[in-house]
């Protein structure tokens, strides 16, 4: 066999692959361990638990109320603070962090979180420690072991969440934009052109479906997005864009792209991933393989649903490369309550 049949095999390699790949994860099946970074942590989205992902990783980790994590550094990372309230100190200044926020750890910089709150504090934290590897890029420097804390570092404290360069690295969820249609539906949007799942709108990258949020979601507050200035944030490797929200018994719109990961962070049903039904609930993760996976979420229980939206770089690398063989595609938009009869 030459080196071209090889290359000839490689795209059913990576289908069965896809097949074979874990879709979810539910918050019983983490396998939590201890390091000398964290009292606590658990991968949710990775190859280590099944995950067939480009070389992202999303992770989960809970902070002992008094306790600090180890100081390090390493690859870019996006992290969302799920509960608690604390500050992490990023290349020597201190930044403020409570339930809601969201911070970037630009690519080599030395950072450590406090928890300074009456309970333990939990985050989630998104890096692409495989992909870095595959390009022989990734290196993890311990700084400082974890433990507790007698004093506050002398850190000086960001008042805006912004570095010295102006790049920011924290902001609060109250600061963050709602780019969702709360009571709007497609007949709203009278210009769009008729579109169904048998001829669906091809809306080519995130660009062109950022002009459909308003009947995708209810509610889409925006944190960060790779290679956008979205709200000062200047990331590169990876985003946590933000929160998608739907009601109590509403189907969310349905779109094709490429590979995404979710973290539940209220709310129980089940997502329709190519033609799979995938269940989830509060506390687990999602995954929608790319190239271009039709996949719509569907909010069963009684109050609104709200997932953290992950995406890789590399993602809108290959999302503006390959947009002719794999548009980015729109199918339905967001339907009605599905709330059973009482």
């Amino acid at each position: 066999m030459t080196f071209y049949d090889e290359w000839l095999g490689l795209w059913g390699k990576a289908e069965e692959d896809r097949r074979q790949s874990r879709r979810s994860i539910q918050p019983e099946e983490l396998e939590w361990v201890e390091t000398v970074q964290d009292a606590r942590t658990a991968l949710v989205i990775a190859p280590e638990t099944g995950f067939r992902t480009w070389g992202m990783e999303t992770i989960l980790a809970e902070l002992p109320a008094g306790h600090k994590t180890g100081a390090h550094r390493h690859g870019e990372e996006a992290i969302y603070i799920v509960e608690g309230e604390g500050f992490s100190v990023v290349n020597g200044v201190r930044y403020d962090w409570k339930e809601g926020s969201s911070l970037a750890i630009p690519f080599g910089a030395a950072h450590q979180h406090f928890n300074t709150g009456g309970s333990k504090a939990t985050y989630v934290s998104v890096m692409s420690v495989h992909l870095e590897a595959f390009c022989g890029l990734h290196f993890t420097e311990q700084l400082e072991e974890k433990g507790t804390f007698d004093r506050l570092p002398d850190a000086e404290a960001s008042p805006d969440g912004l570095d010295v360069t102006g790049r920011r690295i924290r902001l609060h969820i109250e600061d963050a934009p709602d780019l969702g249609g709360g009571d709007k539906n497609a007949s709203d949007l009278p210009e769009l052109p008729e579109f169904s799942e048998d001829n669906p709108l091809v809306v080519g990258d995130l660009k062109g479906m950022e002009k459909l949020f308003g009947v995708h979601k209810s509610g889409l507050l925006e944190f960060m997005r790779v290679g956008k200035d979205r709200n000062d944030f200047q990331v590169h490797e990876q985003e946590i864009s933000g929160i998608l929200i739907d009601p109590p018994y509403e189907h969310g719109g349905k779109h094709a792209h490429m590979e995404a990961h979710l973290f539940i962070l209220d709310g129980e049903g089940y997502s329709i991933v190519g033609d799979e039904k995938v269940p989830w609930k509060k506390g687990g993760g999602l995954f929608v393989p790319g190239p271009q996976t039709p996949h719509q979420h569907v909010n069963e229980s009684g109050v609104p649903a709200r997932m953290l939206r992950i995406a890789s770089g590399i993602r809108y690398f290959f999302e503006k490369a390959a947009q002719d063989e794999w548009p980015y595609l729109y199918l339905a938009p967001r339907q009605g309550s599905i709330k059973p009869a009482s």
